[in-house]
């Protein structure tokens, strides 16, 4: 999955994600990514430097793979998820924005409940609801 949100984002013509904050994940295998050092996950976003984050190239994906499995207005079994959190478009993920951060950021995240994202997709989440314009 991380391979391809990069390829996706090189494709895309965004800001590679390549240098601070925003490099990929040095875990990969070195012909795949740099490893660039340690990187302060508590830095504030630079929102110049980071990558075009928005709906169509992020957003929409991430929360039918890691959301709307719950929080979604057809879902069969919501598992507990509130009747009144719903994740079905763009203007009900962003009428939600403040409580997705605080719940899907920060050293432990409670949304997914069970994981499942990494922390690359968390950092894009970030970078997508704290640098897009209103809406995006």
């Amino acid at each position: 999955m991380k391979f391809g949100l990069m390829i996706w984002f090189g494709l895309s013509g965004c800001k590679t994600i390549d240098m601070g904050k925003y490099a990929p994940d040095p875990n990969y295998p070195p012909d795949m990514a740099e490893d660039t050092g340690y990187v302060d996950p508590n830095a504030p976003i630079d929102c110049d430097e980071a990558p075009t984050v928005n709906w169509v190239n992020f957003g929409k994906g991430f929360f039918v793979q890691a959301c709307q499995g719950c929080h979604y207005t057809e879902a069969p079994y919501r598992y507990g998820a509130p009747e009144d959190i719903n994740f079905d478009d763009l203007d009900e993920v962003w009428a939600q924005k403040a409580m997705v951060l605080m719940v899907s950021l920060g050293d432990a995240p409670t949304m997914p409940p069970n994981g499942g994202t990494t922390e690359l997709e968390r950092e894009m989440l970030e970078i997508w609801l704290t640098c897009a314009p209103s809406g995006s």
